[in-house]
């Protein structure tokens, strides 16, 4: 049996070595995996009361040591850390005491933190941390805090003082040309960065910061929109722009406009914030509301009880003005003289003045003005009675309208008070002192309504009271039953009387309807002025013994003159000439005798 005996022996040689390989094989692979166990379990069993190799804590090299070593390890290189550090900025140096700080490193979370990977309960998630770490290691930043950064803020702020410079805006100089002066930049301490380079410093992750860290800041008005600037101003040269509606007009010269230019950050060119407050007196005389005229007639006493012109509410639009200066400042080719018609919107009344009277009256003729500032209590309460009294008087056409008549008895049986009157040489109280403060206003409306005066006397000496604000020689007094103040309503139409005070300023208003007549008053031409006398001073037993009061003023005694033109369409209707001769008049001085 050769041949059978070859085969078995061939078949179980090929079986045995197939179970030769494959026990080989297996056991390579247990050889890798107890290294791959011995790899990543021993360093869980190796390591299991220290920390794992490739963990750091700010860039120092933990692993492996316990947890007490690595306190120590890192709170040895952090006190070095908490000194005296020093700081450059261009030639200066600065020093910043960090312990004053009390900066506060938490190096024991830190080193808890370093060992907790590979060190908790779950076996799994020990195994994955510290495969994680072995291939790619960790590195662990502690926290800090400062227990006083007051401290270290102060401290900063002390090197702040010392190189911080303010950003200085640009300026503009008006000259034969127009200059700019650069801006400057601003510059001081950068807290942010440097408190951020402290903890980095001290938590061991940078080197200690050598310069000082600062930031720039730029001004509001740089020399880019200076120079902007400049060439608006250049052009405005020699011009000057007109702002106007109806009557009321404003101009704006090189120097004005520079006040009105925007100088803050942004793109606007003129600033409606300064034009609104350049533009606020004008929009005053401009604005008002729209107001339904009102006329109410007293038959049994013959005058107005109350009375309102119709009127149209006026709003100059602040805005629009802007744009429409900015818009107009920015051409080129700008003349030499341009106007703009300022916006204003309009509203009409639903009621005029016409349709609530029979009396003809559809419009103001004119007003007169006067001051009282200074004047005594009983001087005020006079002054308000007088003007009550011709207020809502009504004047027929061709009827002359007397003072005298239409005020009444001046004494204290009709309402007034005693106030300081000139009297026989003397000032001294008397019934209704003040009142020819009402006769010199109506005497001023009459003049600007282009009225015929038939009668008017001047004060024997100027009274400062009348030349608050305006020159001599517009007065009026009235003396009963001498001396009167009239002039005649030579028009077509009833002629209504308005009188009434707004703070310390008389208004008398002449409403009728208006003809076309225009009046135009010359200067009133001072000459022959004689100087005031000596001061005066008087006894006066109201006052107690030792008080000296002033009751009147030095005034120069002078001729003056002025001429008024009353025209309609071409034709001089009136043309009369003023004359009023005033003595010098000297201070007195009233001295108290009362025991």
């Amino acid at each position: 049996m050769p041949k059978l005996y070859h085969f078995c022996y061939n078949t179980d040689m090929k079986f045995t070595l197939k179970r030769i390989k494959k026990i080989r094989l297996n056991l390579k692979f247990l050889l890798i995996c107890i290294i791959l166990i011995y790899i990543f379990l021993g360093p869980i069993f190796y390591f299991s009361n220290k920390i794992l190799p490739r963990v750091k804590i700010s860039g120092t090299n933990v692993g492996g040591q316990a947890t007490l070593t690595a306190q120590k390890t890192l709170a040895r290189e952090y006190n070095q850390k908490v000194s005296i550090l020093p700081l450059a900025y261009q030639n200066q140096n600065f020093t910043l005491d960090l312990k004053k700080a009390v900066p506060k490193i938490e190096i024991e979370q830190a080193v808890k933190d370093a060992y907790s990977p590979g060190h908790g309960s779950d076996f799994f998630k020990n195994i994955y941390e510290a495969t994680y770490i072995l291939l790619f290691g960790k590195d662990i930043t502690p926290k800090i805090s400062f227990g006083n950064l007051n401290a270290l803020t102060l401290q900063m702020n002390q090197i702040n003082l010392e190189i911080k410079k303010d950003p200085k805006p640009a300026q503009i100089i008006l000259g034969e040309k127009v200059t700019v002066v650069p801006s400057e930049e601003g510059l001081e301490v950068d807290r942010e960065i440097l408190i951020s380079q402290i903890q980095n410093y001290l938590n061991l992750t940078e080197s200690p910061p050598k310069n000082l860290p600062t930031r720039s800041s730029q001004p509001k008005f740089t020399t880019e929109k200076a120079q902007d600037f400049q060439k608006i101003l250049e052009n405005m040269s020699g011009k000057t722009l007109t702002l106007r509606f109806e009557e009321n007009s404003l101009e704006i010269n090189q120097q004005i406009l520079l006040s009105l230019l925007d100088t803050k950050e942004g793109k606007d060119i003129i600033s409606r914030e300064k034009v609104a407050k350049f533009l606020e007196d004008l929009s005053l005389q401009i604005n008002r509301p729209v107001q339904d005229a009102k006329f109410v007639f007293d038959p049994n006493t013959k005058r107005v009880r109350e009375f309102k012109p119709a009127e149209e509410g006026k709003e100059l639009d602040i805005s629009q003005t802007a744009e429409m200066l900015s818009q107009t400042l920015l051409n080129p080719v700008a003349s030499a003289s341009a106007e703009i018609a300022l916006p204003v919107k309009v509203t009409k009344p639903q009621t005029g003045t016409a349709e609530t009277n029979s009396f003809g009256i559809t419009g103001l003729l004119g007003g007169g003005l006067s001051h009282f500032a200074g004047s005594i209590e009983n001087r005020i309460y006079n002054i308000k009675l007088a003007a009550s009294r011709i207020n809502g008087t009504l004047i027929a056409p061709g009827a002359v309208f007397s003072f005298n008549r239409t005020v009444g008895d001046i004494s204290a049986a009709s309402g007034y008070k005693q106030a300081y009157v000139i009297k026989e040489g003397r000032t001294v109280l008397d019934d209704g002192g003040g009142v020819c403060q009402v006769s010199t206003t109506l005497f001023r409306a009459a003049l600007n309504s282009g009225l015929p005066i038939v009668k008017r006397t001047a004060h024997a000496y100027r009274v400062g009271y009348y030349e608050q604000g305006f020159p001599p020689g517009l007065d009026a007094t009235v003396f009963a039953p001498s001396v009167d103040f009239q002039f005649k309503n030579d028009t077509g139409a009833h002629i209504l009387v308005q009188a009434y005070i707004y703070g310390t300023s008389l208004y008398v208003d002449l409403y009728g309807a208006p003809d076309g007549r225009t009046v135009s008053i010359t200067k009133p031409v001072v000459a022959d002025q004689t100087p005031p006398p000596p001061e005066l001073r008087q006894d006066d037993p109201t006052l107690p013994r030792g008080e000296v009061k002033q009751v009147d003023w030095p005034a120069w005694g002078a001729n003056v003159t002025f001429y008024r033109t009353v025209k309609r369409d071409s034709e001089t209707i009136i043309s009369d000439k003023w004359f009023s001769s005033y003595k010098p008049w000297q201070a007195i001085y009233l001295v108290g005798t009362k025991e």
